[in-house]
């Protein structure tokens, strides 16, 4: 399973991707021939891939409710990641976070990427929202959220969450045929 959008290809994470992420980051830069970037795996990745992984131990079917690496499809580098925290919750709605290394920020990654990741959510009868916790003095995040149709829904200390419902289909009616 993989994404694309205008600029950037999404792999979501395998057992087997996270394992060698886990173990030795340079592998995966190796296996994917894409140039060693120093600031990815960054630390909160690292630290939730064992969860990840024990997920997709348990049930399968969790493969993409996780990690997606963000690569560029033109330069072939890592640009960041970004995923869902787990599969939706009773209400059908699921919490999304991204990362993009410091030196690809500023260009519209992030914006591209969450969009993506929304439109493959929605995809999924299941899921009935996206939802996002920001810090409230990241800035740039928050513009992130909003130019992709995210509304503010709650504001606790340091931290606002944004909401993305899934838009109802419309019907769309059926011209009625004139018998001849």
């Amino acid at each position: 399973m993989e994404l694309l959008s205008a600029r950037l290809k999404y792999i979501p994470m395998t057992i087997d991707l996270a394992q060698t992420i886990m173990k030795n980051p340079l592998a995966f830069y190796y296996k994917y021939q894409l140039p060693w970037n120093r600031s990815w795996p960054h630390d909160g990745l690292k630290a939730m891939l064992p969860f990840y992984v024990e997920s997709l131990e348990e049930d399968s079917n969790h493969l993409g409710f996780g990690p997606w690496i963000i690569m560029d499809i033109d330069q072939e580098r890592v640009i960041g990641d970004i995923g869902f925290k787990g599969i939706p919750d009773e209400e059908g709605t699921v919490e999304v976070g991204y990362h993009i290394v410091e030196t690809e920020r500023n260009q519209g990654y992030a914006t591209e990427a969450l969009k993506a990741m929304c439109n493959w959510a929605f995809e999924n009868e299941q899921i009935s929202s996206v939802e996002a916790q920001c810090g409230k003095s990241n800035i740039p995040s928050q513009k992130v959220l909003i130019n992709n149709g995210f509304a503010q829904t709650l504001s606790n200390r340091d931290m606002f969450t944004f909401q993305k419902k899934k838009q109802k289909e419309s019907k769309k009616s059926t011209p009625s045929r004139k018998e001849i």
